[in-house]
């Protein structure tokens, strides 16, 4: 309770307009995967926070954390929402990212992803009975791919005798019930009704629970040398995110439908499932477990401190 008092008192107080907002506010580009793991953002657009700090926000949709990597390496974005693993693996590349505020944890009672589904009439219940089998994953080398072999290998099969491919999640649900593949590691919010009474699939188990029972996925990111030439405008954004934040943890059903207005989804939808809790700190032991199985599963060539991911000012 303190520490949240802290947080909400040091946003108001960074608030304070910067003196460039008396002509003009500051310009910011900032992409995210349009989910509700970016409300953050959605939320401090809606109610005007970025613009009480001095900022004119633009939001840029974007399917995929690569492409966001991209465009921040090419500058024609600011600031992205990406995973641990790709920066991991951007790291090895010598392509550095660093984490300048957190988003949400990836908690088993809020869990939307990874979610692993095979058809209902399937002779597939456990781990083991996926050896041999296809399985749908949104990505090679990425975090689907990655927690479905660690939670395979942690419950008695192996993952090395599973065939992954890869498929995007809205094409996931349909593969499996016509038999396409044996199974996916499916993001719910893309197939909501997975698992409840009457539809094709039923669910196995949370894969992502294989690396760590509370981790950080995805949170807010810029480059090493974007960071260190806009310390202001990186202060007043991540100011403005603070806010946002308590607000947003604070008013769930007003926040249902700030981000039904931009996600373009029903109310309804969005608060049949799971809602993140948001959370802006980091620490190097909510990201250590994803940086350590990425090594071991050949994503990386080696772990690392996890604190190289997140910048001096988050910390």
């Amino acid at each position: 309770m303190q520490r949240t008092a802290f947080l909400t008192s040091l946003a108001a107080a960074s608030l304070a307009a910067p003196a460039t907002a008396q002509t003009g506010r500051t310009a910011l580009r900032i992409g995210l995967i349009p989910s509700d793991f970016s409300g953050q953002a959605y939320f401090a657009k809606e109610l005007g926070y970025f613009e009480s700090a001095g900022l004119d926000v633009e939001l840029n949709p974007i399917g995929n954390g690569a492409a966001i990597q991209a465009a921040l390496v090419s500058g024609a974005l600011d600031i992205g929402y990406s995973n641990v693993l790709a920066m991991a693996a951007a790291r090895s590349r010598g392509v550095p990212f660093q984490f300048v505020i957190g988003s949400n944890y990836y908690r088993r009672d809020e869990a939307t992803v990874g979610a692993i589904g095979v058809a209902r009439a399937s002779t597939i219940q456990v781990a083991r009975d996926l050896e041999g089998k296809t399985i749908a994953v949104s990505g090679i080398n990425e975090i689907a791919w990655l927690a479905a072999r660690r939670w395979m290998d942690t419950n008695g099969a192996d993952s090395s005798k599973a065939r992954f491919v890869e498929l995007p999640f809205p094409a996931m649900a349909a593969a499996v019930a016509a038999g396409r593949v044996d199974a996916a590691s499916l993001n719910l919010a893309l197939a909501p009704t997975a698992g409840m009474p009457g539809d094709p699939l039923r669910l196995i188990g949370y894969s992502y629970d294989a690396i760590a029972p509370r981790w950080v996925i995805s949170a807010w990111c810029a480059t090493p040398d974007w960071i260190a030439k806009h310390p202001v405008e990186l202060g007043h954004f991540v100011a403005a995110m603070q806010q946002a934040t308590t607000w947003a943890n604070a008013h769930r059903s007003d926040a249902t439908a700030i981000l039904a207005k931009y996600l373009n989804r029903s109310a309804a939808s969005i608060e049949a499932l799971p809602r993140p809790t948001f959370e802006t700190r980091i620490t190097p032991a909510l990201l250590q477990p994803a940086i350590d199985q990425a090594a071991r599963y050949g994503v990386t060539p080696s772990s690392f401190p996890a604190g190289e991911l997140i910048a001096a000012s988050a910390r």
